[in-house]
């Protein structure tokens, strides 16, 4: 009589019951990593949307104000200085991040300067993950810190 070879009823059960028990230990895991990476995402999209606004703001030689849609948490858009033109750039944020920042949204005037009081501050954040801070100083330079504002 010859051999079969193959794998067995209990091999089959303990392979699965592996597989199984390293899923539930990292399907946590890559969740905490994709609400870090949307958050990363999101002060990026910001961060670069600040510079742009900016730019636009000496490149035209005008007033250049970069507002929320109607929150920052729904996304904000670059608007134009001339009337009638449409919208720069708009962005919308992602799924499940919170963005906060001034309520009036931010204007760069024709030097690259912020117009108002005081250095302007963006929370990008979400419930599990590790919250950002921009801040624009009244230069109109941005910066990032890996800390809540």
């Amino acid at each position: 009589m010859e051999r079969q070879s193959g794998f067995t009823l209990i091999e089959m059960m303990v392979t699965v019951g592996i597989i199984l028990i390293l899923a539930s230990v990292g399907v946590p895991a890559m969740q905490d990593f994709i609400t870090n990476q949307r958050i990363k995402s999101t002060t990026n999209d910001l961060f670069s949307s600040l510079l742009r606004a900016r730019s636009e703001a000496i490149k035209r030689n005008a007033d250049v104000k970069m507002t929320p849609s109607t929150s920052w948490e729904t996304g904000w858009a670059i608007l134009s200085p001339n009337t009638g033109e449409p919208v720069l750039a708009s962005f919308s944020t992602r799924s499940s991040v919170k963005v906060t920042g001034p309520n009036g949204g931010v204007t760069f005037t024709p030097a690259g300067r912020v117009k108002g009081a005081g250095n302007l501050q963006f929370n990008v954040s979400a419930t599990n993950g590790k919250p950002r801070c921009i801040t624009v100083d009244l230069g109109g330079r941005p910066n990032v810190q890996a800390k809540s504002c």
